[in-house]
C-alpha cells in the first residue's frame, strides 16, 4: 500500500480551502490530472462523486463517497473503480483571521499488480501536489473576487 501525508500552514481560511477541495465539478479546471468530475448524490453530510482521473495517458474512471464536516473535515473513501484502497482525509483548522492548518492524507493501491507498478508512481506524485494545487486554487479565486 502507498500512502503520503501533508499538513501546511497556508495564508487562507479554512472554510476557502475547505469550498474548494469540495469544489469535485471544477476539478478539471485546475488538476491537471483530473479528466472528468462530477457529483452523483449529495446529501447533508456525505456525498459521492465520479472522478476520471488521467494518469500516464490512461484514463481511469472512480467513484468516491465523501463524507464531511462543513469547514473541518472531508473523509473520502473508494466506492468503485480501478483501486483495491482509495482513503483519503482533509481537515482545516482556523489558526488566524487569514491562516489555517490545512492536513491531507491519502492510501492507495491499485487492485491489478502491473497497474499498481506502472501508475502508483505518477499517482504519487499527483498526491505530493494536491496541497498546493488547492492552494493555488484558493489563492486565484481570491484574486478574483
Amino acid at each position: 500500500m502507498h500512502s503520503f501525508e501533508e499538513s501546511r500552514v497556508l495564508p487562507c481560511s479554512a472554510k476557502d480551502m475547505y469550498n474548494a477541495v469540495m469544489d469535485i465539478e471544477a476539478y478539471p479546471d485546475f488538476l491537471p490530472w483530473v479528466a472528468g468530475a462530477k457529483i452523483l448524490t449529495r446529501g447533508d453530510d456525505e456525498l459521492s462523486a465520479e472522478l476520471v482521473a488521467e494518469l500516464a495517458g490512461v484514463r481511469y474512471s472512480f467513484k468516491t463517497v465523501d463524507r464531511f464536516m462543513p469547514g473541518k473535515l472531508i473523509e473520502i473513501r473508494l466506492l468503485d473503480g480501478p483501486f483495491k484502497v482509495l482513503e483519503s482525509l482533509w481537515s482545516f483548522e482556523q489558526l488566524g483571521e487569514d491562516s489555517c492548518r490545512v492536513h491531507f492524507s491519502i492510501e492507495f493501491e491499485f487492485k491489478n499488480m502491473m497497474l499498481d507498478m506502472v501508475a502508483s508512481p505518477v499517482f504519487s506524485v499527483v498526491c505530493r501536489s494536491m496541497v498546493h494545487a488547492f492552494e493555488k486554487r484558493v489563492t486565484a479565486i481570491k484574486g478574483v473576487a
